[in-house]
C-alpha cells in the first residue's frame, strides 16, 4: 500500500504539470465564471441557469479531465517503456496500477473542489446561501468521477490512447442515455430492440444514478 501511494502522489504531481489538466480546468473555471452572463433573466430563473449550466459544466469538465488524466498517466509509462523499469522492482502490478487510480482520484478531487468553489461563490452572491443539495449533487458527481477512472484505466491497460479516449468517452455519453434508450424501447413493443436495450441498459453503467442536477436546479 505504501508503494501505491508513493506512485499516486508522484502521478498526482505530474498530472497537474500537464497543458492539458491546466487547459482544460482553467477553460473549465472560465466558463463556470461566465453564468454571470444570464443578468437579461430574472433573478429566479438566473440562479436556476446558473445551478443547471454550473452542475452540467462540473460535471462534463470532471469527465474530460478524468479520462484525460488516467490516460495520459497510464499510456506514458507504456509510451517511454518506464512500466519496464518499474515492474522489474519489487512493486506488483495491483500496486503499480492502484497507484495510478489514486494520484488521478486525487487530481480529480482538486479540479472538483475548485469547480465547486467557484460554483459555491455565484450561489452566495445570488442568494446569499448555500442548499444542501448542491453539496450532494457535487458529491454525487465527484463519486461519478472515481468510476470514469477506473474505467479508464481498464482500457487504457490494453488499449491505445485514440481507443481509449473515444471508448470511455462513448461509455461516459451512453451511459446518461440507457435509461431513456430503455423507455424509448418499451414503447416501441419491439422484443428484438427491447431484449438488446436491455442487455446494453445491464452492461452499460448508468450515470443518470449520479445525476441530480435537474432537482437541485
Amino acid at each position: 500500500m505504501v508503494k501505491a501511494l508513493i506512485i499516486g502522489l508522484n502521478t498526482f504531481r505530474e498530472t497537474l504539470r500537464l497543458k492539458s489538466y491546466q487547459i482544460i480546468l482553467i477553460f473549465a473555471l472560465l466558463l463556470l465564471g461566465s453564468s454571470q452572463l444570464f443578468s437579461f433573466l430574472t433573478p429566479e430563473e438566473q440562479l436556476k441557469m446558473i445551478k443547471d449550466v454550473s452542475l452540467s459544466g462540473i460535471e462534463i469538465f470532471a469527465a474530460l479531465l478524468a479520462i484525460f488524466t488516467a490516460m495520459t498517466s497510464l499510456r506514458n509509462e507504456f509510451e517511454t517503456n518506464t512500466i519496464s523499469t518499474l515492474l522489474s522492482k519489487p512493486l506488483r502490478r495491483s500496486e503499480f496500477i492502484l497507484g495510478k487510480f489514486i494520484g488521478s482520484v486525487l487530481a480529480i478531487t482538486l479540479s472538483v473542489i475548485l469547480m465547486a468553489a467557484v460554483f459555491s461563490t455565484l450561489i452566495l452572491i445570488k442568494q446569499h446561501s448555500l442548499e444542501a443539495g448542491l453539496f450532494s449533487a457535487t458529491f454525487l458527481i465527484w463519486a461519478e468521477m472515481l468510476v470514469i477512472v477506473a474505467l479508464t484505466l481498464a482500457v487504457a491497460a490494453f488499449a491505445s490512447t485514440a481507443f481509449t479516449l473515444i471508448f470511455v468517452l462513448f461509455l461516459f455519453l451512453t451511459g446518461h442515455l440507457t435509461g431513456y434508450g430503455l423507455e424509448l424501447a418499451q414503447q416501441a413493443k419491439n422484443p428484438l430492440l427491447q431484449a438488446l436495450t436491455k442487455i446494453f441498459y445491464k452492461v452499460i453503467p448508468n450515470f443518470e444514478n449520479f445525476a441530480i442536477r435537474d432537482e437541485i436546479a
